[in-house]
């Protein structure tokens, strides 16, 4: 079966298509009777009298104290994959549980057995891949404020941005797995995963930042670097939620920026010792590295809205 129907609407915003004459007699459907439906990758509908219910996914890892790292990478990538009960055998398996209940969002451990482990992983039904990028830009942003008092005072933060940082692992992991476990479009999850990197990368390079300050001391120029990268990131994100592809003002907040950094270049240039040059230069650089991570998220969202084309 394979013909055309056509779509109608009533009402404002509901569209109604007619169900072939043949197929609802052949299934005895009635008037009340509920029907489901799912969007597969390709972006097409699949429609059903039972609810889809997925199976659940299980694997076991071999585990040892010489393959904790492997061990480790699979177990991850197991996660991301969708696996809902993973089962550690071998040796050290508590020490790989717990790393898994620390890097991992919803693991916990469900049976234990000797030299066995089993790990379940709890479902997130109301977090959506939108709610945790949005949390992604929440938490980063948090991590741009920390960096900046860093340099502005001198405060010590890196135990709190340390904290954040992981959080942004988690997210981030939590985001790879429910895009696999999604039904959405292949496309818009590719560019939703390569914005959610964008944002990992960025909580790295701030935290980098606000570890070399112990070393480099209060910076106010470094600190107000930070403020107009801030800005850059706020901005990209807000344009990719919202599809805007105006670069106008992007391109006018980065003029600001790369002014402040040849600022610094400049008082460079008067400096006298070389390590401290080194220093500030890694630095902005940093900061610089970060305003190249918010472009990726602005591209990207330029990217979605034309693969959206039809």
């Amino acid at each position: 079966m394979n013909e055309p129907r056509k779509i109608q609407k009533t009402g404002r915003n509901t569209f109604i298509v007619s169900l072939p004459y043949e197929w609802v007699t052949k299934k005895g459907i009635s008037k009340g009777a509920a029907v489901y439906l799912s969007e597969n990758n390709d972006g097409t509908l699949l429609l059903s009298l039972k609810k889809g219910e997925r199976l659940p996914k299980a694997c076991s890892i071999s585990v040892s104290h010489a393959s904790f790292d492997s061990s480790m990478r699979n177990l991850v990538s197991a996660y991301v994959g969708g696996a809902d009960k993973i089962i550690l055998r071998g040796e050290e398996t508590s020490v790989v549980a717990e790393e898994a209940r620390r890097i991992l969002s919803g693991v916990e451990i469900a049976e234990e057995n000797g030299n066995e482990i089993t790990l379940q992983i709890l479902t997130f039904d109301n977090l959506s891949v939108d709610n945790i990028i949005k949390r992604l830009f929440n938490v980063t942003q948090s991590m741009f404020g920390l960096a900046v008092s860093s340099y502005e005072s001198g405060k010590n933060v890196n135990a709190e941005i340390s904290r954040k940082e992981d959080d942004v692992d988690r997210l981030y992991l939590l985001l790879l797995r429910n895009l696999c476990l999604s039904n959405r479009p292949s496309s818009e999850t590719i560019f939703q995963a390569i914005v959610a990197k964008s944002m990992e990368k960025i909580s790295d390079h701030l935290v980098d930042l606000a570890l070399s300050e112990k070393h480099t001391g209060p910076n106010s120029s470094i600190a107000k670097l930070l403020e107009k990268a801030a800005e850059l990131y706020a901005f990209a994100y807000e344009s990719f939620l919202k599809g805007d592809m105006e670069s106008k003002k992007f391109a006018e907040l980065k003029k600001t920026f790369f002014a402040d950094m040849e600022k610094i270049d400049e008082m460079l240039r008067k400096e006298k010792m070389p390590s401290r040059i080194i220093a500030i230069k890694s630095l902005t650089e940093k900061c610089n590295k970060i305003v190249r991570y918010c472009e990726d998220i602005i591209e990207t969202g330029g990217d979605m809205i034309f693969a959206q084309l039809k």
